[in-house]
C-alpha cells in the first residue's frame, strides 16, 4: 500500500513541475533564441530571431516555422543592411497569441494589406528599418494594413525615413495610446494625417505622440486637430521656425508640449489657447527674443516652464506674462539677456520651488521682486552682473534652501538681506568681489554650506558665521587670508569640511584647529606655510589632508593623525618622509602624493603599511632601498617618473606575493636617467619576473631609456632594446675565485685593465671590452686580458704589428685598430683570432695586401679597409674568408684587382669599391661589370665608380661603353702595360714612335672629348663619320619636322620643361622639339602618336629615370611604339640619365639601346656640349617652321 501511495504521488508532482515549467517543450527554429515571459511560472515564451534579411535575393523566411503556442512577444532583427527584405501577406497570421512584435534593421519598403492578418492579440507593435541611414528609401504604410490590429495600444513607426502618412491610417486602432513617428522625414504637418478635414471622417484616439527629429519648418492651422485625446506632444529637434495662432487647434486636453531645440524666433498671442490643460511646456534652445502678451495666459495648470537658452530681454517680462500660472512649481529663464527684474514679475508664482536666473545680464533686481515665492527653494543667480544686494531684494523667500549668487561682481551685502531666509541650507558666493564675510550670514542658523571663495576677503576673526551650530562645509579658498590664529573657527560644532586653500597664510598658531576637532576634510594648499609642526595632531576624525604648494621642507608622520587617509605634500620642499617614531605599521593612510618635492632617498620606513598609492614624481630620488615596498600589502600604483634614478637593485621593488585574485601594482618608473650596467639587466626582465607576483607590473617599461657604460655605438637606447651584452661594468683588476695564478702576466684567469685604458663587462663576463681608443698608445698594450672579446685601438700610432701581437686572445670578437698609423701587417698579426668577426682598418697606411694577413680569420664577418694606401691587392687576399659579409675597400689607390672573385665569398651583403684607381681596361671592365651586374644590390657606392685613362681624366664606369673597345685599343693598353714593366726596351724604341703610337692612343681614347671640345670650341663636328657624320649633315633626314622628339616621365616634367627644353630650344643653336606631354594630344591612339613624333624627327631624346621605368615603361603603348621604331636601324637615340637608376631595373631593351647609343648623366661635366654635339647639326635643314606649327603636325 505504501508503495502505490508513493507512485502516485512521484507522478503527481512530475506532472504539476510539467505544466509550471516555462516553454517546456518549446522548440525555437534555427537563428532564433527563446526566453520565458511573463510572471514565475507562466508559459509564455519571448522569441528573438536573427536573419539575414526577410524575404531577400537570397533568403525565403518562413515565419510558420514559429510554434504557435505560448508564443506571446516576437523580435525580428536583420543583419545584412545591403539587401532590401519585404514582408509577405499572412507572414504572422498563425501566431494568434502574439502580443507584441518587434521587426528591427530590415530594409523594408512597403507594408502591405495583408501584412499583420491574424494578429488579433497585438498590443504593441515596432516596425523600425533605419532606412536614413541607407540613403532616400522609405517605408510605406499600405492603408489597412493595420486593420486587423483591434487591441493595438503602441506603435512606434520611428527611423523609417518617412515623408507622409495616409490620413484614414489610424481609424481602424480604438485602443492606440501610444504613437512614436520620431527620426523620420516628414517636413509638412499636413502630410501626417492629423487634421480633422473630410480624409478623416473616423476619430483619432492617439493620446502620446512622438514627432522627434523630423524636418518640420512651420506648425499649420489645425495640423493636429483631429487628435481630440491626445495629451502629450513632442515636437523638440525639428527646424519649426513659425506657428500659426489656431496650430494647436482640438487640442484641449494636452499637457505636456515640447517645441525645445527648434528655430522659433516668437509665438503668436493664441497659439497656446484652448489648451489650458497644459502642465508643461518646453521651449529652450530656440531662438526666441519676443514674449507677446497673453502667450501664456489661461494657463492655470502649468507648472513647468523652460524658457531658457534663447534670448529674451526684460523688457517682455512684467506683471502680466506668468499672471494666470499660480501653479507654476520650476521656471527656467536661464541663458537669456535679462537685465533686471520688475517687483511684480513673479507676484502669482505662489507655487514656485525652483527658479533659474543664472546665465543672464542682471543688473539689478527690485525689491520685493521674490517677496510672493514664499515656496521658493531653489533660486539660482549666479553668472550675472548683480553688485549689491538690498536688505529687500530677498524678502518673502522663508523656504528658501538654495542660494546661488557666484560669478557676479557682487561688493556688498546689506546687513541684514538673508533675514528672513532662515530655511537657507546652502549659500554660495564664489567669484565676487566681497572684502569681507558679510554679517547677514549670522541669521542663517540652519545653514549647512557656505562658500565665499574667490573673493578678497582678507580676515576671517569675529566672521558672521561663527556660532552657525549644523553649519557642516566652510570654503573660503582663493581669498587674501593671512595668518590664522587660535579663535577664528571657534562655536563651529558640526564643521566637517574646511577649504583655505590658495590664501596667502604663512603661519598658523598651535591649537587653531582644536577648536574643530571632528573635521574631516582640510585643505590648506596654495599658501605659505613651511612649518605644520603640532597642527594637526589632534583631528582624530581627519580623513583628508591637502597642504601642497607650500614651503614646507620638514615632514614626519608624527606630524599628522593616525587615522588620516588621504594626504597631498606635493610642491613643497620636502627632503625626506621622516618616521622617527616607526609609525608605519600604525598609519591608516591609503593616499600619498610627495611629488615635486626634493626627496632623495626613500626606504621601507618612508611609507605606511597600509599605502595604496603614491606618488613620487619629480622629486631628486636617488636611490631606493632594497624591500622599500614589501610589506605593503594594499599597494595598487606607484608613481616615480622623473626623478634621478641611475641604478636599481633587484630587491627595490620587490613585494610580498600578491594573491592571483588581485592584479598586480602597477608603477611607473620612465623618465630617469638610468645607467645600463651590469646590475640593471633584470629590469629589463621584469615581465617575466611578473610570474612569481613579487613583482609589480612596469606600465612604462617601454618608455625607459637608460644611458650606455660602453657608448661607442648608442649612447643612449631604450631598456627593452638594449642587449645583454651592452650592460656592463667597468673595472680595473678582476681575478676569478678559482684563479691560482694572478701573479703571473700570462694567467689566463686574471682580468687587469691596461694602462690609459677603460675596461668593462657584462654580469657573466662573456662579455669583456678593453677601449683603449684615442690614446696614442705607440704599441699595443701589454696585459691586455686574455679573454677579451672587444679591443679597440683606435687612434693610436703603430706603424707595424708584429707577429702574435694578439696572441691567446681566444675569445676577441671584435677589433678596432683604425687611424693607427698602420704601415705593415705582418703574415702572423692575426693569429690566434679564431673567433674575430669585426676588423676595422680604417684609415691606415697600407700599401699592399699580399694575400697572408687574413688567412686564418675564418669566422670574419666585417672587414673595414677604406682610407689607406692600397694599391695592390694579392687575388687570394679574402679567399679564406667564407663568413665575410661587409668588405669595404673604397678610399684607396687599387688599380687592377680581380673584383670579381669576391664571388667565392657566399655571405658578402655589403661593398664598398668606389674612390680607387681602377683602369680602363676593357678586359677588367668588361668583368666588373658583370661583376656589377651580378652584385649591383650588394655594391652600395655602384654609381661612384670611376676608371682612369691616366691621372687626368676618368670616366663613370656605369657609364663606360665596353663596345667601343676594339681590339687595337685593348693591345694598345696591354702594350702600354707592358711598356711600363720593361723599361729598357722602351728607352731603346724610337722616340717618334712612342710619339705616334701616343697621339694614336689619345685620339682613340680621347675622341670622344676631343669631339666635343672642338665642337664647343670652334663649333666643328670631328669623329662623326660614316652613317654618324651622314645623320647630323641631313642624310635625307633634313627636311623632318622636328630636331628631337623628347620622351620622358610626366613626374620629371619640370625638369624637361623648365631646364632641357629651354637650353634647346631657346640657346645657340636652336633646335625643334617635340615634348611628350606639351605637344602630343591627350587621349586616343598614343601608341600611334608616339611612333609619328619618332618618325618626324632627326633624334629620340630618352630621359632615364626611376620615375620613368616604373610609370610610363610599363604602360604597353607606350612601350611597343618606342620599341617599333627604335629597332630600324636608321633612327638614332640619345639616352639622358636623370638621378641613379639601378642597372637590375633595365629590361634588355633598354640595355642595348644604351650599348649602342650615347649615354649622357645629367650633371656632369660639359653636359650640354656633349648633348649638343650628339644632336643633328642645325644648318642643314631645308625650313624653318615656327613653334605654332608643331601641334598641329603632331595631331594628325
Amino acid at each position: 500500500m505504501f508503495r502505490v501511495w508513493f507512485v502516485v504521488l512521484v507522478l503527481a508532482s512530475t506532472a504539476e513541475s510539467t505544466a509550471t515549467t516555462p516553454g517546456r517543450g518549446y522548440v525555437a527554429p534555427e537563428d532564433c533564441e527563446w526566453t520565458a515571459a511573463g510572471s514565475l511560472g507562466s508559459s509564455s515564451v519571448a522569441l528573438t530571431c536573427t536573419v539575414r534579411t526577410i524575404n531577400g535575393v537570397f533568403d525565403s523566411t518562413n515565419f510558420s516555422l514559429i510554434q504557435p503556442q505560448n508564443t506571446v512577444s516576437l523580435k525580428v532583427k536583420c543583419e545584412n543592411v545591403l539587401f532590401e527584405s519585404a514582408l509577405a501577406n499572412n507572414s504572422f497570421h498563425h501566431l494568434k497569441e502574439l502580443r507584441s512584435l518587434h521587426v528591427e534593421y530590415c530594409k523594408l519598403k512597403e507594408i502591405p494589406l495583408k501584412a499583420f492578418w491574424g494578429l488579433s492579440e497585438l498590443v504593441n507593435l515596432t516596425v523600425r528599418t533605419y532606412n536614413s541611414e541607407w540613403g532616400e528609401i522609405f517605408l510605406k504604410v499600405v492603408p489597412g494594413s493595420l486593420s486587423p490590429l483591434q487591441k493595438l495600444a503602441r506603435l512606434d513607426l520611428s527611423r523609417n525615413n518617412m515623408p507622409t502618412l495616409t490620413p484614414s491610417l489610424m481609424c481602424s486602432l480604438p485602443n492606440l495610446q501610444h504613437l512614436n513617428l520620431s527620426y523620420n522625414d516628414f517636413s509638412e504637418v499636413v502630410n501626417l494625417g492629423f487634421a480633422a478635414t473630410n480624409r478623416t471622417p473616423c476619430p483619432v484616439h492617439v493620446q502620446h505622440l512622438d514627432l522627434t527629429m523630423n524636418r518640420l519648418k512651420v506648425l499649420t492651422d489645425h495640423g493636429f486637430s483631429a487628435l481630440r485625446h491626445l495629451r502629450t506632444l513632442y515636437l523638440r529637434s525639428n527646424r519649426i521656425s513659425r506657428a500659426e495662432d489656431t496650430a494647436l487647434f482640438g487640442l484641449g486636453k494636452l499637457q505636456i508640449l515640447d517645441l525645445s531645440n527648434n528655430l522659433l524666433i516668437a509665438l503668436p498671442p493664441g497659439f497656446l489657447k484652448g489648451s489650458e490643460m497644459l502642465s508643461e511646456l518646453y521651449l529652450q534652445n530656440n531662438s526666441m527674443s519676443v514674449l507677446p502678451p497673453g502667450l501664456f495666459s489661461g494657463l492655470q495648470q502649468m507648472m513647468i516652464l523652460d524658457l531658457s537658452h534663447n534670448s529674451l530681454s526684460s523688457q517682455w517680462l512684467n506683471g502680466d506674462t506668468f499672471a494666470d500660472m499660480t501653479r507654476l512649481v520650476v521656471l527656467d529663464l536661464s541663458y537669456n539677456k535679462l537685465s533686471h527684474l520688475e517687483s511684480a514679475t513673479f507676484r502669482s508664482q505662489y507655487s514656485l520651488q525652483v527658479l533659474q536666473l543664472h546665465h543672464n545680464e542682471l543688473v539689478s533686481i527690485a525689491d520685493n521682486a521674490f517677496s510672493s515665492l514664499y515656496n521658493l527653494q531653489t533660486l539660482v543667480l549666479t553668472n550675472n552682473n548683480l553688485t549689491y544686494i538690498d536688505a529687500l531684494t530677498f524678502t518673502g523667500l522663508q523656504m528658501l534652501m538654495v542660494l546661488s549668487l557666484d560669478f557676479n561682481s557682487i561688493q556688498a551685502i546689506h546687513s541684514e538681506a538673508l533675514k528672513n531666509c532662515t530655511n537657507l541650507q546652502e549659500l554660495n558666493l564664489n567669484v565676487n568681489k566681497l572684502i569681507e564675510v558679510p554679517k547677514t550670514i549670522k541669521f542663517l542658523q540652519q545653514l549647512r554650506s557656505l562658500d565665499i571663495s574667490n573673493n578678497r576677503i582678507s580676515v576671517i576673526s569675529n566672521a558672521s558665521y561663527q556660532g552657525l551650530r549644523v553649519l557642516y562645509s566652510l570654503r573660503l579658498a582663493g581669498n587674501s587670508i593671512g595668518n590664522l590664529s587660535k579663535g577664528v573657527f571657534e562655536d563651529l560644532p558640526s564643521i566637517r569640511i574646511l577649504n583655505l586653500a590658495n590664501n596667502n597664510v604663512q603661519s598658523i598658531e598651535q591649537g587653531t584647529f582644536d577648536e574643530v576637532p571632528e573635521l574631516h576634510a582640510l585643505r590648506l594648499d596654495s599658501n605659505l606655510i613651511s612649518d605644520i609642526n603640532s597642527l594637526f595632531i589632534n583631528l582624530h576624525d581627519l580623513l583628508m589632508l591637502n597642504i601642497s604648494a607650500n614651503r614646507i621642507s620638514w615632514f614626519d608622520y608624527a606630524l599628522i593623525p593616525i587615522g588620516l587617509q588621504w594626504l597631498d605634500v606635493h610642491d613643497n620642499q620636502i627632503e625626506t618622509l621622516g618616521n622617527y617614531y616607526e609609525l608605519e605599521s600604525v598609519l591608516k593612510l591609503r593616499t600619498l602624493d610627495a611629488s615635486f618635492n626634493k626627496i632623495t632617498d626613500i626606504e621601507a620606513t618612508s611609507l605606511p603599511n597600509s599605502i595604496e598609492i603614491l606618488f613620487l614624481n619629480n622629486n631628486l630620488i636617488k636611490n631606493i632601498r632594497p624591500f622599500t615596498f614589501l610589506g605593503k600589502q594594499n599597494l595598487t600604483r606607484v608613481e616615480l617618473k622623473s626623478n634621478l634614478l641611475e641604478t636599481l637593485e633587484m630587491n627595490a621593488f620587490r613585494l610580498s606575493e600578491i594573491p592571483s585574485r588581485r592584479p598586480l601594482p602597477e608603477f611607473t618608473v620612465s623618465d630617469n636617467p638610468y645607467v645600463c650596467d651590469c646590475n640593471m639587466e633584470w629590469l629589463q626582465r621584469m615581465a617575466t619576473l611578473d610570474e612569481s607576483r613579487q613583482y609589480p607590473r612596469m606600465t612604462d617599461i617601454e618608455e625607459i631609456m637608460c644611458s650606455l657604460t660602453f657608448k661607442r655605438k648608442d649612447s643612449v637606447v631604450p631598456l627593452t632594446r638594449a642587449q645583454s651584452s651592452q650592460f656592463l661594468c667597468g673595472y680595473k683588476s678582476h681575478c676569478f675565485a678559482l684563479c691560482h695564478c694572478c701573479e703571473f702576466d700570462a694567467c689566463d684567469c686574471e682580468m687587469v685593465c691596461p694602462e690609459n685604458c677603460t675596461c668593462y663587462y657584462d654580469q657573466s663576463w662573456n662579455t669583456n671590452i678593453v677601449d683603449c681608443g684615442g690614446k696614442r698608445h705607440t704599441s699595443v698594450p701589454r696585459k691586455i686580458p686574455m679573454d677579451v672579446t672587444e679591443l679597440y685601438l683606435d687612434g693610436s700610432d703603430i706603424p707595424t704589428l708584429s707577429s702574435h701581437t694578439f696572441i691567446g686572445r681566444k675569445n676577441m670578437k671584435i677589433l678596432y685598430l683604425n687611424n693607427s698609423n698602420v704601415h705593415t701587417i705582418d703574415n702572423r698579426t692575426f693569429n690566434g683570432l679564431r673567433d674575430l668577426l669585426v676588423l676595422n682598418l680604417d684609415h691606415n697606411r697600407l700599401t699592399a695586401l699580399h694575400g697572408y694577413e687574413f688567412e686564418r680569420l675564418v669566422h670574419l664577418q666585417e672587414l673595414y679597409l677604406s682610407h689607406n694606401m692600397v694599391a695592390t691587392i694579392s687575388n687570394v687576399t679574402f679567399m679564406a674568408l667564407k663568413s665575410l659579409e661587409i668588405l669595404h675597400l673604397d678610399h684607396n689607390y687599387i688599380v687592377h684587382f680581380q673584383v670579381w672573385l669576391l664571388n667565392n665569398n657566399p655571405r658578402l651583403q655589403e661593398i664598398k669599391l668606389a674612390y680607387n684607381s681602377w683602369t680602363c681596361d676593357c678586359y677588367f671592365i668588361a668583368e666588373m661589370k658583370e661583376f656589377l651586374h651580378l652584385k649591383g644590390d650588394y655594391v652600395r657606392d655602384m654609381y661612384d665608380l670611376e676608371c682612369h685613362y691616366n691621372h687626368s681624366s676618368s670616366h663613370y664606369l656605369l657609364d663606360f661603353n665596353t663596345t667601343a673597345c676594339s681590339n687595337f685599343t685593348a693591345t694598345a693598353m696591354r702594350r702600354e702595360f707592358d711598356l711600363s714593366e720593361m723599361i729598357p726596351i722602351v728607352i731603346i724604341a724610337s722616340t717618334v714612335v712612342v710619339v705616334v703610337i701616343i697621339i694614336v692612343v689619345l685620339i682613340v681614347f680621347f675622341r670622344k672629348e676631343m669631339g666635343v671640345w672642338f665642337y664647343a670650341k670652334y663649333g666643328i663636328r670631328l669623329f662623326q663619320g660614316g652613317k654618324g657624320r651622314a645623320s647630323q649633315r641631313g642624310g635625307g633626314d633634313e627636311d623632318k619636322l622636328f630636331d628631337a622628339f623628347v620622351s620622358y616621365s610626366k613626374k620629371d616634367e619640370a625638369f624637361v620643361t623648365q631646364i632641357l627644353a629651354p637650353e634647346l630650344e631657346c640657346g645657340v643653336p636652336t633646335y625643334r622639339l617635340c615634348l611628350h606631354y606639351r605637344d602630343l594630344p591627350v587621349g586616343g591612339y598614343m601608341s600611334d602618336a608616339i611612333m609619328e613624333a619618332m618618325e618626324s624627327s632627326r633624334r629620340t631624346i630618352l630621359i632615364l629615370s626611376e620615375n620613368f621605368l616604373k610609370s610610363e615603361w610599363c604602360r604597353y603603348e607606350f612601350k611597343s611604339a618606342h620599341r617599333e621604331v627604335l629597332s630600324a636601324c636608321q633612327h638614332r637615340l640619345l639616352v639622358i640619365a636623370l638621378g641613379k637608376v639601378d642597372p637590375q631595373e633595365l629590361d634588355p631593351d633598354i640595355r642595348l639601346w644604351m650599348k649602342q647609343s650615347p649615354v649622357l648623366r645629367w650633371g656632369e661635366k660639359q653636359f650640354w656640349d656633349r648633348l649638343k654635339y650628339a644632336m643633328p647639326d642645325v644648318r642643314h635643314r631645308k625650313t624653318e617652321r615656327n613653334r605654332n606649327d608643331v601641334s598641329v603636325a603632331v595631331h594628325i
